[in-house]
């Protein structure tokens, strides 16, 4: 007989077990579906849907001024502007204007400005574009327009007979550009499609003032091939006419880092010498991104043909070519210039722009030119876009897969992420199809078999082995990230397209070209030279060396292209205005030594946090603060910027560079996630607690000191337990300065909170947050605001997607978020062994000014880029560097609440007991207290030791 009730029972458990699995299964559903495809495309994917559509032969031209509607723009109409009129002046950046245009028929349109760029901070002028009240596609959300710009002084030479770079400014003028994707790898005008009849065009301003007179919607003529072109006409060719264009001597650029370099390896550049520094050449590793261009005029004497010769070097990408587009007097002459390709070689070659060993001929009438060359992707435009689009769908699903497995997986567990992600099979298959075809048409572009492409092939291998076999996923994680990780600097290392020129050749077409290189007897001879000479030549001094008492003896850390711009600063602005002479020198360390020996320098620029301090103990430095003008001088920084160098009621250091903590965050995932940025620390944990449900992490910074670096490394943003204690109401000492406070209430709960999100959440301690945050595994964290320098250069696919605020806070009674936090920076100094006191002391009033701080800033950035931008402790300079709105509005947020934290003699041992109460607390268990308090009375009994030593309880 069967046992009814027993069979209901076992039913209803069933029952609630498939209920429970249902419901797991919904979840997980929720989380994948949270990733599904951004709202916003990309470009491939835009174009994929559009499809082939014509492309009508038409232009619509609207005058700026008769925008339809705006919103927060700073802008007026003006009648006459630099010979045009009726012109809109948009002077302030932020805010956006609106066109209406009616279209006359379907199709793909590039879209064109005619504008004039007003002053600004000297970066290009930046724009998102919406079509119809949307982002087309996310190339589209920052598109920017370049200025220009133009050495206004030749090639100058300092006493010693080097050569030092031409001034450079920007050269103001008007352009007609394309809406271009310069930071992608869509290198060509943006393509954007409209239905016929009326369009509403909205450009939001990013960044820069700019004055406008056009918008420009249109498709150009077809460019003709260089048959078509060469049958055109029956102009006979040049005679005996051999002109060279040194490549140093430009006329315009896009860029001021393609500013003249030095080569000195082979004695046929021109110019050269053997031991002197000649700047003989353009380009290098800073002309590499795709829209730079240098331009260069020449005169002609006679009508015809010239053919067209560049002595050039391409030694920096292996194995490949890098491209460049040609214009003559602003136009592209033919087809085949719009690609023109430089190959890989160690050693200078004379490319003759043409094909194989015919040259393309070119008609110029008498008179002046310019000719320019645009660095380009050329044909690997599209791979390179295809790939960016792979790698973005790859990233995606690594995350869908994460968000059920974890970052370490079980591997003794099954998941069933074939059941779990139902496409995974497929997309694995399609991704793996995709690098297949990308790697192959890299191969026939680069022309030869493996190489680069080789790297495309591992990944899509492991792709398809991991589509075959879905349970060897989880144990391939880690080598599937690191794919990832490459695949994103592979990208980014393909878009560099850098060379190098010496010389520029416009000759008859029977002119025969000289060779590129010297003789081996010629190298032989000159390296001898070189050698001997540099046992005279002294490289340590920068610039002029001066003698006699009256002279201040600069020391300047860091690189030399750095110590040339102060040197520069002083020539032009330091030495006229005071008569004051000063000598530069590179150092990168010796100071103590040097200070033992007798032989230190009067100043010193560039010193770590907590050296001031150490060396005024010791009576090595000059108090400041007796100077009659110093409280004049620092109102230029922060309220607790000089905190850090002032000792015994002085001060001994002046603040140079200043960092501190910002938050940094996924704008795409979080949307995606529906989180909104933690304001407070209470928010923060609920953020870290979703996160975590979709296996994702948050990054909070954390930094292992040694005993050596401690030294140096002062209390400043190491970790997160400044700012927390600040925040929390605490104090590193008391009133005397001669002991600590750290096991005071606030401080141990400062310090069990900072524990407790690697005790209780699991936080990872130690991370490569770049790598992370560009594959969407950590979409938020907390770092150094200078990691803004990294993100915006180094991750180019994950461009427009990220953002920088404001780090989380304590809320107050009354309301107010607490965002306290510590900071860290570099310093300037006096010894005290110096003759000219005063007259260091005007350099370093000087050096710290407004102006100076600015001009160096910006020279910097123009000499090495965005990765350069400099972090000054002057807060109008820092103002006036190359920060947009939105981003100098949060860091000045943030810079109100930062508050310095004094250095005392043995501080250092601060630094290493709170990070080895930290460690006992994570990694051995030991109450948060109980660490706290053991380490405390060792930090006070050090304190107590270092004034003995140093004879300070007097």
């Amino acid at each position: 007989m069967i046992d009814l009730s027993g069979f209901l029972t076992i039913l209803k458990r069933t029952k609630f077990v498939i209920v429970y699995l249902l419901v797991i299964l919904l979840i997980l559903l929720c989380k994948i579906s949270a990733f599904a495809s951004s709202e916003v495309p990309t470009l491939q994917d835009y174009l994929k849907k559009v499809g082939n559509v014509e492309r009508p032969k038409k232009e619509i031209i609207i005058e700026a001024i008769n925008y339809t509607s705006s919103s927060n723009a700073s802008v007026r109409k003006i009648s006459q502007f630099y010979g045009q009129k009726d012109v809109l002046l948009w002077e302030k950046e932020g805010g956006w204007l609106e066109w209406s245009v009616n279209i006359p028929e379907d199709g793909f349109y590039n879209m064109a400005l005619l504008y004039y760029p007003l002053p600004g901070k000297g970066l290009g002028i930046e724009f998102s574009v919406f079509i119809d009240g949307k982002i087309p596609y996310k190339e589209a959300q920052k598109v920017t327009f370049p200025r220009v710009w133009k050495d206004t002084t030749g090639i100058r030479k300092d006493k010693k007979g080097n050569d030092l770079r031409p001034k450079c400014d920007e050269h103001q003028q008007w352009q007609k550009i394309d809406f271009i994707d310069t930071e992608g790898f869509y290198n060509k005008a943006l393509p954007f499609y409209f239905t016929k009849g009326e369009h509403k065009i909205r450009l939001i301003s990013i960044r820069e003032p700019i004055a406008l007179k056009q918008l420009i919607i249109y498709n150009s003529e077809e460019l003709p091939t260089y048959e078509e072109y060469i049958s055109k006409s029956r102009e006979k060719n040049s005679k005996n006419v051999f002109i060279k264009i040194q490549g140093e001597n430009t006329y315009l650029k896009s860029d001021p880092i393609l500013y003249p370099t030095y080569d000195r390896t082979d004695p046929a550049t021109e110019p050269y010498h053997v031991s002197k520094i000649r700047l003989n050449t353009i380009g290098q590793w800073n002309w590499r991104y795709p829209g730079m261009w240098i331009s260069w005029i020449f005169e002609v004497p006679q009508d015809g043909y010239y053919k067209i010769a560049i002595k050039a070097r391409q030694n920096f990408v292996r194995g490949l070519s890098v491209h460049r587009k040609l214009y003559i007097d602003g136009k592209i002459p033919f087809k085949e210039a719009e690609d023109i390709e430089f190959p890989y070689s160690i050693s200078w070659y004379m490319k003759t722009i043409g094909k194989k060993n015919q040259p393309y001929l070119i008609y110029l009438k008498k008179g002046v030119h310019e000719l320019r060359l645009e660095s380009t992707l050329g044909a690997f435009s599209e791979i390179l876009s295809r790939v960016e689009s792979t790698t973005i769908d790859l990233n995606n699903l690594y995350r869908k897969i994460i968000m059920i497995t974890g970052t370490s997986p079980d591997l003794y567990r099954d998941y069933f992420l074939e059941e779990q992600i139902p496409e995974l099979v497929s997309t694995l298959k399609r991704l793996s199809n995709e690098l297949e075809e990308e790697a192959a048409m890299f191969e026939k572009l680069a022309g030869q078999k493996g190489g680069e492409a080789e790297f495309l092939r591992r990944v899509a291998l492991q792709l398809r082995s991991m589509a075959e076999d879905t349970d060897t996923i989880p144990g391939r994680l880690t080598s599937f990230r690191d794919n990832l990780s490459g695949l994103s600097s592979w990208l980014a290392y393909r878009r560099d397209q850098p060379l190098e020129i010496d010389y520029i050749l416009i000759t008859s077409p029977e002119e025969k070209l000289p060779s590129p290189t010297a003789s081996i007897g010629n190298k032989i001879v000159n390296s001898i030279k070189a050698f001997l000479y540099s046992f005279v030549e002294d490289y340590n001094n920068v610039g002029e060396v001066y003698q006699g008492q009256k002279v201040i003896k600069v020391w300047v850390g860091g690189g030399r292209d750095q110590a040339q711009i102060i040197r520069d600063l002083i020539n032009d602005s330091f030495t006229p205005q005071t008569g004051i002479k000063v000598n530069v020198s590179l150092v990168q360390a010796g100071l103590i030594e040097a200070i033992l020996a007798g032989k230190g320098p009067d100043i010193v620029l560039t010193v770590s946090r907590a050296q001031p301090v150490n060396l005024a103990a010791r009576g090595a430095l000059v108090d400041l603060s007796k100077f009659k003008d110093f409280n004049e001088v620092k109102k230029r920084f922060a309220k607790t910027a000089l905190v850090p160098y002032t000792y015994n009621g002085g001060v001994y250091g002046l603040p140079v560079t200043q960092d501190f903590y910002m938050m940094f965050y996924r704008k795409d995932i979080l949307k995606e996630l529906n989180i909104e940025l933690p304001r407070t620390w209470d928010d923060m944990y609920k953020v870290i607690a979703k996160l975590q449900r979709y296996n994702l992490q948050v990054g909070l910074p954390y930094q292992r000191i040694d005993a050596l670096e401690a030294i140096d490394a002062g209390l400043g943003a190491r970790n997160l337990f400044p700012t927390l204690l600040l925040q929390f109401g605490g104090s590193f000492y008391d009133k005397t300065k001669t002991r600590t406070l750290l096991d005071r209430p606030e401080a141990v709960a400062a310090f069990k909170t900072w524990t407790d999100f690697y005790t209780k959440y699991n936080l990872p301690l130690i991370y490569d947050f770049y790598n992370r945050f560009r594959t969407g595994e950590m979409p938020l964290g907390i770092a150094p605001y200078t990691t803004y320098n990294l993100l915006s250069t180094a991750a180019p696919e994950i461009r427009n997607e990220w953002g920088m605020a404001p780090i989380p806070g304590v809320k107050k009674p009354n309301g107010e978020i607490d965002r306290s936090t510590g900071g860290s920076g570099t310093a300037c100094i006096i010894l005290k062994k110096s003759r000219n006191k005063e007259a260091c002391w005007e350099f370093l009033k000087w050096w710290t000014s407004d102006e100076i701080q600015t001009q160096f800033g910006k020279e910097l950035e123009m000499l090495m880029g965005t990765a350069a931008r400099y972090n000054t402790a002057n807060l109008r300079a820092f103002q006036r560097l190359p920060w947009n709105k939105e981003e100098i509005e949060n860091l000045e947020t943030q810079w109100k609440y930062v508050k310095e934290i004094e250095e005392v003699p043995g501080s250092y041992y601060i630094t290493r007991s709170i990070d080895s109460a930290f460690s006992a607390v994570v990694y051995q268990g030991i109450n948060p207290r109980e660490s706290m308090w053991k380490y405390t009375k060792e930090i006070n009994d050090e304190l107590e030791r270092k004034r003995i030593e140093l004879s300070l309880n007097k």
